[in-house]
């Protein structure tokens, strides 16, 4: 049987935002269907009506890519409100994609056996949000350690309408680079992280075969050898787009592997970064406020970048300009980059 799907559509003249109502039955799923156009924009999906109030139902909300890869886990206790054993993904009424894949997104809608009634009324809101910002990347060939490098960035907002602003991060210290890998190969990346890190990211992605599978992993150390190690995190799916991010790590030596799990081609370039962050290395700074911005908006920010230490070689500074929403989601940034720092 061959079945034919209209999807909901975003445009300017629905701002970007598509609302659906209905009554989740226990242990029912409905299926909703929305076309993300090109642009790479935020999709953000927000569900109203259950809650901890008794009579509410149970209900959860899943969302699938376009290849037909489930983003959330679909585990019998994932993502439920009430909450039944927490949402890996987010929020389980709110949760948004970054660089949402263009294509027809499909989005479910399920009622829990445990329900508490038989049927549950529910609003269930997709939006597409997205700023680009300008230049992106941002490279700063050299800067000197203690010297402010001024900047300035051009916000544009290319979908729904927001209250927000642009602001700035910590530097981090990273790895980045366009690397190959065969099918079945195993690659591995080693960094030292110091005391005093907030936070290290391992991302992939961008496979030049489309087709492949590359999943990622996370290990600490026992030494700066490797020869032990414990993972500590991973992200493993049927897909390419990989990222691990370790809060307030434990500072010690750890090591990034990228498995080849499956790639068609025989072998694939993928984009690689991995970065820590530390208070100690520097900031992007953004000067900018809260403020509506509409569709099609443009305004200008200024900003600096300071370096406080020289990174280790082969290794850059990486930083951020963010566009977040006064609520605190994130609709468009920018990488900035830091080549070189003399001392």
């Amino acid at each position: 049987m061959n079945t034919i799907i209209v999807p909901d559509e975003f445009t300017v003249a629905n701002g970007y935002s598509v609302t659906k109502t209905g009554m989740a039955g226990r242990n029912h799923v409905q299926r909703f269907f929305f076309r993300v156009p090109a642009g790479n924009p935020v999709l953000k999906v927000d569900l109203t009506g259950p809650s901890n109030d008794p009579g509410t139902g149970q209900v959860r909300f899943l969302r699938f890519h376009p290849w037909g890869l489930g983003v959330d886990s679909n585990a019998s206790t994932s993502c439920y409100m009430p909450p039944v054993a927490g949402c890996a993904t987010g929020d389980p009424l709110s949760r948004t994609r970054a660089d949402a894949t263009e294509g027809v997104w499909e989005v479910t809608v399920e009622g829990r056996r445990t329900s508490d009634v038989a049927w549950a009324p529910f609003t269930l809101t997709a939006s597409l949000f997205g700023v680009e910002v300008s230049p992106d990347p941002d490279v700063i060939a050299n800067a000197q350690v203690g010297v402010p490098v001024p900047r300035s960035y051009t916000m544009t907002n290319n979908f729904g309408s927001f209250v927000g602003r642009a602001t700035g991060s910590g530097l981090g210290s990273a790895r980045r680079g366009v690397f190959t890998i065969a099918n079945h190969d195993l690659q591995h990346y080693t960094t030292t992280i110091p005391a005093g890190t907030t936070s290290f990211r391992a991302t992939i992605g961008n496979p030049s075969d489309p087709a492949a599978d590359l999943d990622l992993f996370v290990y600490r150390c026992s030494d700066a050898t490797c020869a032990t190690r414990t993972e500590v995190g991973r992200s493993a799916d049927g897909d390419s787009e990989e990222s691990v991010t370790l809060t307030n790590p434990t500072a010690a030596t750890y090591q990034v592997d990228v498995d080849g799990f499956a790639v068609p081609a025989g072998s694939t370039t993928y984009d690689y970064v991995d970065v820590f962050s530390n208070p100690a290395l520097g900031s992007v700074t953004v000067t900018d406020a809260d403020a509506p911005r509409p569709q099609g908006a443009t305004w200008t920010a200024p900003g600096s970048v300071l370096v406080s230490q020289v990174p280790e070689a082969g290794r850059v500074m990486l930083g951020n300009v963010r566009v977040v929403t006064s609520g605190g989601v994130q609709v468009g940034s920018a990488d900035v980059v830091v080549e070189h720092v003399s001392p």
